[in-house]
């Protein structure tokens, strides 16, 4: 059955933020999603960071997104 791409974000992030670095295959045994779909949302991680008015906020429970506007 195929997951919703929201949930595979949180999965991942919810792995990532115990503090434990992962190798791609690390986060898909931790997670249970394919290493194919982790390198491609990692992927897709790393373009919206490149965004320079993006600020990522993690919260305890979340992970808050926006563009800042100067």
């Amino acid at each position: 059955m195929r997951k919703d791409p929201l949930s595979i974000m949180e999965e991942i992030f919810n792995a990532l933020e115990k503090g434990t670095p992962f190798s791609i295959n690390g986060l898909s045994k931790e997670t249970g999603i394919h290493n194919v779909t982790i390198r491609k949302y990692i992927s897709i991680i790393e373009a919206v960071r490149r965004e320079e008015g993006l600020e990522v906020i993690r919260t305890s429970h979340s992970v808050i997104l926006r563009i800042r506007k100067e």
